[in-house]
């Protein structure tokens, strides 16, 4: 029987609501990006599987950050933050609509996830 007082692991702090949506929405443009990767495998010489988990190692990523997002709207932020650094960094080379269809893309894979996982 156990009669000294154990302590409980100390959790990690969550960093602030403007950092996670800006680490939220850098991880959503990642996921996209190996999307738009995937799709031009060939141009750039990597290969399906390399891509395959490129994206699911992204995706991963979100959804750990979907798991301590707490009373954020995750999708909201997804959304936004992921569409708005990929028009900053990408504006010139990706159309708006192939911005918001690489966005959508990383949203359905992630709720796919998220179903399974939590149910």
């Amino acid at each position: 029987m156990l009669t000294t007082p154990v302590s409980l692991p100390v959790a990690f702090p969550l960093p602030p609501t403007p950092l996670l949506e800006q680490i939220i929405g850098e991880t959503a443009a990642g996921a996209a990006l190996a999307i738009a990767r995937a799709l031009c495998h060939q141009n750039n010489g990597l290969s399906p599987r390399n891509a395959a988990s490129a994206f699911g190692d992204w995706i991963a990523r979100l959804f750990e950050l979907r798991l301590v997002a707490g009373q954020i709207d995750f999708y909201a932020v997804v959304r936004a933050r992921g569409t708005r650094l990929l028009q900053e960094r990408h504006g010139k080379d990706l159309e708006a609509r192939t911005i918001v269809a690489l966005i959508d893309g990383v949203l359905e894979a992630l709720q796919q996830i998220v179903r399974v996982e939590l149910n």
